[in-house]
């Protein structure tokens, strides 16, 4: 009922508070639609005598075009003269200074310049991505953020890497990163009894982050250095389908083929995205 409640609340929001030039003026209320709506948070630090900024403004943000490709974003404008302290949050030195975050702040793309026209279509059409694959993780983590709810939208994260195109890949996997990161913070905190299982599995995440990365032979040595003895039944599997990926991916068509007939259907259609051009 109180998540229930919870999407309501955002879903009235955003359609309530949405400025006619596209706008916001508050993070908090973007995050909060954004995780209603399924979309990434645009955002523009800038200020008033920021000359850049007021080209960007003429030159970008003001265009039809650019209008249209926005509709794909939650985008808010924070004025950097009554914004100091979540400026030095996101270590906002200069502006015009241009983020992409998710509905809960974690920065995907970020970058200090001023942008032409064609640079902010480009950029806006890169990120232009529905994160509705994650939006039930965006609500449990918004309703509280234990180590359960960070975890998985921590490895939720790293599967849906592996649908983008490459040049996106590496941007999400930092995200997923910094949720696992905040997971293991959390865990060292929990009272969870299965507290090797986890930091194992998140050692395998971990393993598979370089696999998607096509850094095949960086994760064939972390996993030689694991002890298959030592590995927590449960994470028996998600250790033989790494093994498998690498070797794969290696050309070790042998050692391979032993192992795929470990591996489960629905892994041999995920193991297929680490081979995509």
């Amino acid at each position: 009922m109180k998540k229930a409640v919870i999407i309501l609340l955002i879903t009235v929001l955003s359609t309530t508070i949405v400025k006619a030039d596209n706008w916001l003026s508050s993070l908090e209320d973007a995050k909060k639609i954004a995780l209603g709506t399924n979309k990434l948070v645009l955002v523009d630090f800038w200020a008033s005598w920021c000359g850049p900024c007021k080209r960007m403004d003429a030159e970008s943000w003001r265009k039809d075009d650019v209008k249209i490709l926005m509709q794909n974003y939650v985008s808010v404008k924070i004025d950097l003269d009554t914004n100091r302290a979540l400026a030095a949050k996101y270590s906002v030195k200069g502006i015009p200074y241009i983020f992409i975050m998710d509905g809960n702040g974690k920065v995907i793309y970020q970058q200090m310049s001023y942008k032409s026209k064609s640079d902010v279509i480009k950029l806006l059409t890169k990120y232009a991505l529905s994160t509705a694959f994650l939006t039930q993780d965006f609500i449990n983590y918004y309703t509280k953020e234990n180590f359960a709810n960070t975890f998985r939208l921590a490895y939720k994260y790293q599967d849906y890497s592996m649908y983008l195109d490459a040049d996106l890949r590496s941007d999400f996997l930092e995200v997923s990163a910094a949720y696992f990161k905040e997971a293991e913070k959390s865990l060292k905190e929990s009272e969870i009894s299965d507290k090797h299982f986890f930091t194992q599995k998140m050692e395998l995440y971990n393993i598979q982050k370089n696999l998607i990365l096509d850094k095949s032979k960086k994760a064939l040595k972390q996993l030689e250095r694991i002890n298959k003895k030592n590995l927590n039944t449960k994470n028996i599997n998600f250790y033989n389908f790494l093994y498998y990926i690498a070797y794969k991916d290696t050309d070790n068509i042998k050692e391979a083929t032993k192992l795929r007939a470990q591996i489960s259907e629905n892994n041999l259609k995920k193991a297929a995205h680490f081979f995509k051009t």
